[in-house]
C-alpha cells in the first residue's frame, strides 16, 4: 500500500509540475501591474508589457483585400510608454529573408490554414511578405519574455516563432477595423473626410478603449495601433484592452479614408522619398534635413538638444516613413535612460517614423522641453524628449 500510495504521490507530483509548466496560475497578473507574483517571467511578460497589435491601411500601392486593415506586427512597449526593446536575442531569429518561415508553419507546425491566411493578411508594400515577417519575428518576436524557449516543457525548434505568429494572427482577427468603421458609416472615398473624433469614437465603441491611428503626408488614414496588457503568458492570449498610450498625429477634421487603388493626392504616388526646394518641408523621408521645433526658434543641434544658437545640425535618415533612422555628426540618435532624445557613437539607435515632414517615435509626435543639458542663458541646451501629456508640447519639423 505504501508502494501504491508513493508511485501516486509521484505521479500527482509529475501532472502537478508539467501543468505548472505549460500553463500560468490563474491568478496571474497582468503585465505592467506591480501586484502578484511578478518573479516569474514565462508568466508574467516583462520589462515590455504593454502590448501594441499594428494594422496597415495601404492604398497606394494596395496590399490586401479592398476591406481589410491588414497585418503589420505584434510589439511589446515598456511599460512607461515611451520606447520598445528589439532585436532582442539574435539566437532566435529566423533567416532574414524569411526562407524558411512556409517551412517551418507549414511542414513543420502542419498548419497550412494559417500560412494561407498570412499570405492573404499580412502584406508587405514592396511583395515581399516573407522577409516582412521575419523583420517582425526578429525585431519583434524575440523581446517577448513569455515564449523563450526555457518556458516551454518539450520545446521543439522554432516552436515560439510559430506561436507569435499564430497569436499574432488570432489577435489581429478579433479587431475587424474595416467593419467596425463602416458600422459607423465610415467608409473609403475619394471625395468624403472624416473629423478624429468620428473615427475615435467608432473604433473606441468596439474596442472599448482609445485607439491609436496615424495619418500620412496627405491627411490619409494608413494605421491602426490597438493597445493592450497580458494576463499571464503570451501563449494563453489573456489580452486586455487599454487606451492608447500614443496620441494620433491625424488633424481634428478633414482626414481622408481612401479606397484602395486610388491616391489621395490626385493621382500622385504618395510613397516618396524626394525632398522639397531649400527653406521648406521635406516630404516622405528625406535623405537629410535640419530638424525645428513648431512655434519656437532655434532647432536641434548634433548630439540632440535644442539650441537657439549657433548653427543647425544637418540630420540624415534612412529607412521607410514607418522605420527611421537618424543619425547627425555625434553618432545615432535615440534615447538615454532618461528618456531623452540623444546622439552619440554610444546611443543605440530608435526607430523613428516620419509623417508630413514631421518625427515621431513610436507613433507619438509631440515632443516637450525636458532638462538643461548645459549652459545658460542664450547658449543653455535643453534636451527633447517625448510628451506625456503633461507638458506644452511642439512638433519636431523637418527643414531643408
Amino acid at each position: 500500500m505504501r508502494y501504491i500510495l508513493l508511485l501516486l504521490a509521484l505521479f500527482i507530483t509529475k501532472v502537478y509540475s508539467d501543468d505548472l509548466t505549460n500553463s500560468c496560475p490563474v491568478d496571474s497578473p497582468l503585465s505592467c501591474s506591480t501586484s502578484g507574483d511578478t518573479s516569474n517571467s514565462c508568466c508574467y511578460e516583462s520589462p515590455a508589457g504593454v502590448i501594441e497589435l499594428t494594422q496597415f491601411w495601404d492604398y497606394d500601392p494596395v496590399t490586401g483585400p479592398s476591406d481589410i486593415f491588414t497585418m503589420h506586427g505584434l510589439w511589446s512597449m515598456y511599460c512607461t510608454g515611451t520606447s520598445y526593446p528589439q532585436s532582442c536575442d539574435s539566437s532566435l531569429e529566423v533567416t532574414s529573408s524569411g526562407s524558411t518561415l512556409q517551412d517551418i508553419i507549414v511542414n513543420q507546425f502542419n498548419d497550412q490554414e494559417l500560412y494561407d491566411n498570412l499570405s492573404k493578411y499580412w502584406k508587405d508594400i514592396n511583395g515581399n511578405d516573407h522577409l516582412f515577417w521575419a523583420h517582425e519575428w526578429n525585431k519583434h518576436g524575440t523581446c517577448f519574455s513569455t515564449i523563450k524557449p526555457s518556458c516551454y516543457t518539450d520545446y521543439k525548434t522554432n516552436e515560439n516563432v510559430y506561436d507569435f505568429i499564430k497569436v499574432l494572427y488570432n489577435l489581429w482577427s478579433q479587431v475587424p477595423t474595416y467593419q467596425w468603421l463602416s458600422d459607423a458609416g465610415i467608409t473609403p472615398s475619394t471625395t468624403a473626410t472624416y473629423t478624429k473624433d468620428q473615427i475615435q469614437n467608432a473604433l473606441k465603441g468596439k474596442f472599448g478603449k482609445n485607439v491609436y491611428f496615424k495619418c500620412d503626408s496627405n491627411n490619409a488614414i494608413n494605421e491602426v495601433w490597438y493597445y493592450y496588457n497580458v494576463k499571464g503568458s503570451l501563449l494563453g492570449e489573456g489580452f486586455v484592452p487599454i487606451d492608447a498610450v500614443s496620441s494620433s498625429n491625424c488633424p481634428s477634421s478633414g482626414i481622408k479614408f481612401p479606397p484602395k487603388g486610388s491616391s489621395s493626392s490626385g493621382g500622385t504616388t504618395l510613397k516618396t522619398s524626394t525632398t522639397s526646394t531649400s527653406g521648406s518641408t521635406p516630404t516622405g523621408v528625406p535623405s537629410s534635413a535640419y530638424i525645428k521645433l513648431s512655434g519656437m526658434s532655434g532647432c536641434l543641434i548634433s548630439g540632440g538638444t535644442y539650441y537657439t544658437s549657433g548653427t543647425c545640425a544637418t540630420y540624415r535618415f534612412s529607412g521607410s516613413e514607418d522605420s527611421v533612422t537618424l543619425t547627425s555628426s555625434k553618432g545615432s540618435c535615440g534615447f538615454d535612460s532618461s528618456a531623452n532624445f540623444v546622439c552619440s557613437s554610444s546611443t543605440t539607435a530608435g526607430s523613428f517614423q516620419i509623417s508630413g515632414g514631421q518625427v515621431g517615435y513610436n507613433g507619438n509626435f509631440d515632443w516637450c522641453l525636458g532638462d538643461v543639458a548645459s549652459g545658460s542663458g542664450s547658449t543653455t541646451q535643453t534636451y527633447v524628449k517625448l510628451s506625456d501629456g503633461s507638458c506644452d508640447s511642439f512638433k519636431l519639423t523637418l527643414s531643408s
